[in-house]
């Protein structure tokens, strides 16, 4: 009988790689204001810095076509800074009628907020938004505002970004869409905490890593609403 050393070595199996996952939705449009639009706090020049390549739009079409290829996927940036969720309302079925997407991602309301809209005024304006997505039949993946935060501009002014109203405007908003039909939160909220460091030193904005942040709590989120089970590309 021979040892264990003259036995042949043990072969490995073969490592199967985990195909691709498909999503049942490829079309995106991203609405809401400068933090769609992918604006960066900065006090060093210029107070607010237009970065739309590393908005979390941006980031997520990267995501989607590096995780899902080779499927393709498009996802447009309709975000504009400075836009309230009133004005949004009128803006809303235009780029829907001309873009046509599958899923629209909202964000709206700060802007409100800090203009001194009553809080379930603005709420009320994201339903509506909200509402008016569904008549275009879209999927509506309504993300919770980040947690804002104080801050002293360059000029001296005094920047209180509604920062004690957020948890209330989220709680509200996620009452009013909660039970209605292929209406979805995505808690980004909840995956920046207390983590003032995701916010530029404006306390409005998301710093570079905040939008990557956004753009993976909504890879997520699409990944766990879209699946196209037991397919392979």
């Amino acid at each position: 009988m021979g040892s264990a050393s003259d036995q042949p070595p043990s072969v490995p199996s073969a490592l199967v790689p985990t195909p691709p996952q498909a999503l049942g939705a490829t079309r995106f449009l991203a609405f809401g204001d400068s933090i769609t639009y992918g604006v960066l706090s900065s006090f060093d020049g210029a107070f607010l810095i237009l970065d739309e390549p590393g908005s979390y739009p941006s980031l997520l079409g990267s995501m989607l076509t590096q995780d899902h290829a080779p499927q393709s996927f498009t996802v447009i940036n309709a975000g504009i800074p400075g836009e309230t969720a009133r004005v949004g309302l009128d803006r809303l079925p235009g780029v829907l009628a001309t873009e046509r997407p599958q899923v629209v991602m909202l964000l709206e309301g700060i802007n409100d907020l800090n203009f001194g809209v009553p809080l379930s005024q603005v709420a009320g304006n994201v339903l509506s938004l909200v509402q008016t997505a569904r008549l275009f039949n879209c999927t509506v993946l309504v993300a919770t505002m980040p947690q804002t935060y104080y801050s002293v501009a360059p000029d001296g002014r005094i920047r209180e970004n509604s920062a004690d109203k957020i948890v209330r405007f989220n709680n509200e908003v996620r009452q009013l869409v909660s039970g209605l039909q292929n209406v979805y939160i995505v808690d980004v909220y909840a995956a920046f905490g207390s983590n003032q460091s995701l916010m530029g030193g404006d306390g409005l904005h998301p710093t570079s890593a905040g939008y990557q942040l956004m753009a993976q709590v909504f890879h997520l989120a699409i990944k766990t609403i879209f699946p196209v089970r037991g397919s392979v590309q």
